[in-house]
């Protein structure tokens, strides 16, 4: 009885490891379909790829990008958010008086390049303007003969010896155009620092400044207009001198 048992375990053993391993054997089987199906839709893939690489034609050969081309989508504050409208000196009712388009107001290096000749410009003028009255009464040795006309004035400032002085005041004017007076690019345009600690470097006074050098220019061309056609001074045309 025992034996027989004991062969019947051994035969329910047996068929306990049998049903195991054909267990196995099936969800192997099922498992390996998916993947065996994934990779022939990968090898399908790599075909087509292959195939239609070759069919384009290649139209230029490969070559490296030149630093424009690379650096062509960096984008810079400074010129995205430019507006020519939001800068000092435009005032109502003619706001950014531009009337032929000469300064489109999104072209942050034209304008400052302009707004800077126009403040240095505004700045000469106003000298010039000054000067040309205050040279009624006080000439620099050297230059007595300059009378009221504009002729007279230049003989004075280009004869011998005062052509040395003139041309010396050039050269150096020139040579300070060129390094004191150049502009920076990290400086608002007309901003040459402020040696004598005025601190009146703010918005009010850059309006101030560009209102009264624009009024300048059309006074200094007036002058001078005005001693050609007369042959007189700044002083003598208001006819008090």
């Amino acid at each position: 009885a025992a034996e027989g048992t004991h062969g019947k375990g051994a035969g329910w053993s047996a068929a306990l490891r049998g049903s195991s391993s054909a267990g196995c054997l099936a969800r192997g089987s099922v498992a390996a379909a998916p993947a065996r199906g994934a990779r022939s839709q990968l090898r399908a893939s790599v075909v087509e790829t292959e195939a239609l690489a070759k069919a384009i034609p290649a139209t230029e050969e490969r070559r490296e990008l030149t630093d424009e081309e690379l650096f062509a989508n960096d984008g810079d504050a400074k010129t995205v958010y430019f507006n020519a409208r939001d800068q000092v000196g435009i005032f109502e009712p003619f706001g950014y008086f531009d009337p032929l388009g000469y300064c489109p107001d999104d072209d942050r290096d034209k304008f400052r390049f302009l707004r800077a000749s126009e403040i240095k410009h505004g700045r000469v003028a106003m000298l010039a303007s000054v000067g040309a009255v205050v040279a009624h009464f006080i000439r620099i040795p050297g230059y007595e003969r300059a009378r009221g006309s504009l002729l007279s004035e230049w003989d004075s400032a280009f004869g011998y010896p005062t052509i040395l002085l003139t041309t010396t005041t050039i050269c150096v004017m020139f040579w300070m155009e060129l390094t004191f007076w150049a502009q920076r690019e990290d400086k608002e345009p007309g901003d040459f620092g402020d040696p004598l600690n005025f601190n009146m470097y703010n918005e009010d006074m850059r309006n101030k400044e560009i209102n009264n050098g624009r009024a300048a220019m059309f006074a200094a061309l007036g002058i001078w207009a005005a001693q050609a056609a007369t042959d007189k001074d700044a002083m003598q045309q208001f006819g008090f001198f």
